[in-house]
């Protein structure tokens, strides 16, 4: 099988319309069953994105993860947060959202708890295109 019998149906197989540059797969294999609420931010290092993914949405393993791409494709998924750190226990993880300002770290912004009645927002930095992370802080 060459490459583009491997890819046809997928991404790889669609033309790019006008407005993006490119379209591929973070991954091929996920350590979880489900995933979205995607986000994306571009750094100096490259690209970095984000979602929440686990069993399904509010069981208390959805954890927000990320992959960064540099000049060798897409680093391996990664979790980076899991709603334990502040809280002393995994809770659910909600709602990535990346932000890159002009000048300052990169910033992960999320929402974690049970269910929405008791969510609360949290968020990260990372001074190294999201290589590593700060400890989380509460949003008021």
């Amino acid at each position: 099988m060459d490459n583009a019998e491997k890819h046809r149906g997928t991404s790889r197989d669609m033309p790019n319309p006008p407005g993006i540059v490119l379209s591929e797969f973070v991954f091929e294999k996920a350590p979880f069953a489900q995933c979205h609420a995607s986000t994306i931010a571009e750094t100096e290092h490259g690209l970095v994105a984000a979602w929440f993914g686990g069993t399904r949405e509010s069981e208390p393993d959805v954890s927000i993860w990320m992959s960064s791409r540099g000049r060798n494709g897409w680093s391996p998924v990664e979790k980076v947060a899991d709603g334990s750190e502040l809280s002393g226990r995994q809770v659910a993880c909600w709602n990535p959202v990346l932000f890159q300002p002009k000048s300052g770290p990169l910033m992960l912004f999320y929402k974690v708890g049970d269910d929405e009645p008791e969510w609360w927002g949290e968020y990260k930095t990372s001074v190294d295109g999201g290589k590593t992370w700060s400890k989380p802080i509460r949003l008021p």
